[in-house]
């Protein structure tokens, strides 16, 4: 039996039936999970693909907290021009609803991250589907406008 995301942890590890919802968002939304599905150890990730862009969400517990991460690295920064392309993700910060642009080890993320305790399951979707659409509209977008390479090209 899988349990929503809202209800409260007790003492068993249950971020196993918090990856069963996902893995059921992920049906939802044309992605087959178990082709989807990440080795992480005693976590659960997977990785897609939507347009260029890769999206990859993991549960994960943290001591007795669990986490829903949602991320998506975008483009590999360009060697020069980085004053106007870090403005901007600024400025595009603050337009995206519960998400943000990151940048770590030369690349620039789209992202989201919430604690799985008091989360239901259409929190959890709006989440992976933001991010996910964010990701698909920027990454060829900033590329285009800012140089660097998309993160999907070798």
């Amino acid at each position: 039996m899988v349990l929503p995301f809202g209800r409260k942890r007790g003492t068993g590890n249950l971020i196993g039936a918090h990856a069963a919802t996902v893995e059921q968002i992920l049906k939802n939304i044309g992605v087959d999970p178990q082709a989807a599905r990440m080795k992480t150890g005693r976590d659960f990730g997977w990785s897609f693909q939507r347009g260029s862009a890769i999206i990859e969400v993991y549960v994960t517990q943290q001591g007795t907290a669990g986490n829903l991460q949602v991320l998506a690295p975008l483009m590999h920064l360009p060697s020069s021009g980085l004053l106007p392309l870090y403005r901007y993700l600024l400025e595009l910060n603050l337009q995206l609803t519960n998400a943000a642009i990151g940048v770590f080890q030369d690349v620039v993320y789209v992202y989201s991250e919430r604690p799985l305790e008091g989360m239901d399951d259409v929190e959890a979707n709006n989440i992976i589907t933001l991010v996910a659409r964010y990701a698909d509209e920027l990454d060829n977008r900033l590329v285009t406008e800012f140089g660097g390479r998309l993160y999907s090209q070798v």
